[in-house]
C-alpha cells in the first residue's frame, strides 16, 4: 500500500458498501436496473468494489457489518516487526500498472495527441537566388520534418501497444524555390514494457510525404517526395507512484539520423551543396499523470531537445575530395505540454463496438533556449543557414475525440491550431488521426 496509512486502509475494509449509492451511479454511469450485465463499473454484490461510502444516518435500513466479522482491536495492533514489508515504488507501480492494463487500460487509453513540427532553420544566399534568410527555404532532410516530441500519442504509463499516427500539416515548409509545401507524416510505432511493467522501450519510424531530399533551383513542380524520417528510440520509467491515481515518470528519447542526406542543385543539374544528415538529438523528459476520476484524467510533460553534433553542408571539389562549407547546430528547445481528457460515454455492458468516447483538450508551448547558430551553406560567402528570427515561442492548441473500439483499439481524431502568428507560427493548421492497439 502506498500513499495511504495502514489505519485508513483497515477502516475501509471494515466499512460496508452501498451499491445503490447515487454518487457511484453518477461517477460510473451505471446501467438501468433491468440491465443484466456485470462490469467493473456496476459490480454485483459478490464482487469487491474500489468505491466506498458509509451508510447514511437517514437510512436506518443501511446494511451493517455483523459484529462477528469485525476485526478486534488486538488484531489491528500488530507488533511492528510482524507487519508485512512496504513494497518499493517500482514494484508497487508494476502491480498497479498490470492491474490497470488488464482492466481500465490506463496508459493505453489516456495518451496525449501532440502538436509539433520540424526545423526552424532557413537557407539563403547568392547561390540560391535569394540573400534574405527570412525568405529562405527549409532543410530538405526527412521530408522537412526533423524534430520529435514525446507528447505525440504517448502516455506516461508504460504499456504494451503498437500504433500508427497520421498527421497532415498545412504549409509548414518551403522548397528551394521558396514555395510553401504541405507535409503528410505517417509514424509507425511499437512500445514494449520491461522490468515487470515499470518501464518501457519504444520505437518510432516516420514516413514523410513532404520535401524531396533532392531540391533543384528553378525546377518544375513543388519538388516533393516520400522520405523515411529519423528513427526515434524512447525509454521511460516510473519514478514515483501514488496508488492507482497518479504517477511521475522520466525518460530519454534518442533521435537517430537515419533519413536520407539532402542535395541542393542548380538549374543545370550541378550540385550546389549536399546536406549530411548526421545530427543526433537527445530529448530527456519528465511526465506526470493524474487520474482525477474514473472518467477524467490529465497529463503534464516537460521535455528538452538537444542537438548533439549538428548538420554539415559540403560539396565535392571535382577531384573526389569532400569540401565542408559549414556545420549548423539546431537550436535547443524546451517543450511544455498539458492535456486533459474526459470519457463522456461508456458502454456499461461492454458489448457494443464503441466502448467509450472521450473529448480531449491540450495546450502546447515550445521555445528556443539558446541563440541561433549561423553556418556557411554553399560556395558563396552569402550562402548561410540560420534561424533568421533567432528566439521563437510557439503556442498551439489541440482538440480531439477518442473512441475505444472493443477491448484493445483506440481511434483518435484531432485538429491543431496555432495561437500565435509570424515567426512563432510553424504551420497554418494540422489534422491528426491516431490508431493504437494494446497487446
Amino acid at each position: 500500500m502506498d500513499c495511504r496509512s495502514w489505519m485508513v486502509a483497515l477502516a475501509a475494509l471494515m466499512a460496508p458498501v452501498d451499491w445503490t449509492s447515487s454518487s457511484l451511479a453518477a461517477d460510473c454511469a451505471c446501467a438501468p436496473k433491468n440491465c443484466q450485465c456485470v462490469s467493473p463499473c456496476c459490480p454485483s454484490p459478490s464482487q469487491p468494489s474500489p468505491y466506498y461510502q458509509a451508510p447514511s444516518d437517514a437510512d436506518p435500513q443501511a446494511p451493517m457489518v455483523p459484529m462477528d466479522d469485525m476485526p478486534m482491536a488486538d488484531d489491528l495492533m500488530q507488533p511492528a516487526d510482524n507487519l508485512p514489508p512496504m513494497p518499493s515504488p517500482a514494484s508497487t507501480f508494476a502491480t498497479s500498472t498490470q492491474f490497470a492494463s488488464a482492466s481500465e487500460g490506463v496508459g493505453f487509453r489516456d495518451a496525449t495527441i501532440g502538436d509539433f513540427f520540424g526545423s526552424t532553420a532557413r537557407i539563403a544566399g547568392a547561390s540560391y537566388g535569394n540573400t534574405l534568410p527570412e525568405e529562405g527555404f527549409n532543410i530538405a532532410v526527412g521530408g522537412g520534418d526533423r524534430r520529435y516530441k514525446i507528447s505525440e500519442n504517448v502516455s506516461p504509463i508504460p504499456v504494451d501497444r503498437w500504433f500508427v499516427n497520421y498527421n497532415h500539416f498545412s504549409l509548414p515548409v518551403r522548397n528551394i524555390n521558396r514555395e510553401g509545401v504541405d507535409v503528410d507524416r505517417v509514424t509507425l510505432g511499437l512500445e514494449k514494457t520491461i522490468l515487470n511493467g515499470s518501464s518501457s522501450i519504444e520505437f518510432r519510424l516516420p514516413i514523410v510525404g513532404g520535401l524531396d531530399s533532392s531540391q533543384t533551383l528553378g525546377g518544375a513542380g513543388d519538388q516533393t517526395g516520400v522520405e523515411f524520417g529519423n528513427i526515434n528510440l524512447v525509454f521511460k520509467s516510473i519514478l514515483l507512484q501514488c496508488g492507482d491515481q497518479s504517477a511521475l515518470t522520466a525518460g530519454l528519447t534518442l533521435n537517430l539520423p537515419t533519413a536520407k542526406d539532402g542535395q541542393l542543385m542548380d538549374g543545370s543539374g550541378g550540385t550546389i551543396a549536399s546536406i549530411d544528415n548526421e545530427s543526433v538529438h537527445l530529448l530527456p523528459f519528465v511526465a506526470y499523470y493524474r487520474q482525477h476520476s474514473s472518467r477524467t484524467w490529465s497529463t503534464a510533460i516537460m521535455q528538452l531537445d538537444f542537438d548533439v553534433n549538428g548538420t554539415t553542408f559540403f560539396s565535392d571539389d571535382g577531384g573526389g575530395n569532400r569540401v565542408d562549407f559549414g556545420r549548423y547546430q539546431e537550436q535547443n528547445f524546451l517543450y511544455l505540454d498539458y492535456s486533459v481528457g474526459h470519457w463522456f460515454y461508456e458502454d456499461c455492458c461492454g458489448t457494443s463496438f464503441i466502448r467509450r468516447a472521450a473529448v480531449i483538450g491540450e495546450i502546447h508551448y515550445s521555445t528556443t533556449i539558446n541563440d541561433t547558430d549561423l553556418a556557411n551553406a554553399g560556395p558563396a560567402a552569402s550562402d548561410v543557414v540560420t534561424n533568421p528570427f533567432n528566439r521563437i515561442d510557439v503556442v498551439n492548441a489541440t482538440a480531439g475525440l477518442r473512441f475505444q473500439l472493443g477491448d484493445n483499439y483506440l481511434l483518435t481524431a484531432a485538429a491543431v491550431a496555432p495561437l500565435k502568428d509570424g515567426e512563432n507560427q510553424l504551420f497554418d493548421s494540422e489534422i491528426a488521426i491516431l490508431l493504437t492497439r494494446r497487446y
